[in-house]
């Protein structure tokens, strides 16, 4: 991966107590999910956010990044590319922790489409639990074991989205609740593929609970 700057926003509170991990879309970049951050800091003041841009150059367009590519879109191909590309994510954000003193039980992670589909694979394949984990408009695609069970996952899905459509949560759902992974589900009116202010309520108030129960 070339070397590039990624997008953050620091903690009202110092020094940080929790780390945000913001994974974006597919063909976007860390300063697309960044442009979140002010709508939800006041509620997290204790949070550094942190937006890293995609581990790839996008490859269906010259512009753009993405965390694996989804030109075969086929299950097996999607799952070879997660368990690839998921190292190069994981040292991302290893190198933010270090940096701030943090470790996984201080750590959110939060991501949107492709980035949720990574965000969510990233989860279940820890060793040390992410404090929780929130995907928006996402669809899981399963690593070979669920080694995590322990943080908490929130998924938010529009009910109008024809990118990913709403049924991909009843899969999530269903594969996390036979793990025994703890889940919760929220399908939204109105919505396509995309996060609205129902969503980012949806999800400060999730890490807002995950934080007072906190990982054992």
């Amino acid at each position: 991966m070339t070397n590039l700057i990624h997008p953050e926003v620091g903690s009202k509170i110092l020094p940080a107590k929790k780390l945000v991990i913001l994974l974006h879309g597919v063909g976007s970049n860390g300063h697309d999910l960044i442009k979140l951050v002010p709508h939800i800091k006041d509620s997290l003041p204790d949070c550094h956010f942190m937006a890293p841009h995609g581990v790839e150059p996008y490859d269906m367009a010259p512009y753009g990044r993405q965390w694996f590519s989804l030109q075969d879109r086929t299950r097996y191909v999607m799952k070879r590319l997660l368990g690839s590309n998921v190292a190069s994510v994981t040292d991302i954000i290893h190198q933010k922790q270090l940096a701030l003193n943090l470790t996984n039980k201080e750590t959110i992670i939060m991501g949107f489409s492709q980035g949720a589909m990574m965000a969510i694979y990233l989860t279940l394949i820890q060793k040390e639990p992410f404090l929780a984990t929130v995907g928006f408009s996402g669809l899981l695609v399963a690593p070979s074991q669920c080694i995590n069970r322990a943080t908490p996952i929130c998924l938010v899905h529009g009910m109008l989205d024809t990118v990913v459509t709403v049924d991909a949560i009843d899969h999530a759902l269903a594969y996390l609740s036979q793990h025994n992974v703890p889940c919760s589900a929220h399908k939204l009116d109105q919505l396509a593929h995309s996060i609205d202010h129902r969503g980012l309520d949806i999800a400060v108030n999730f890490i807002k609970n995950s934080q007072i129960k906190g990982i054992p």
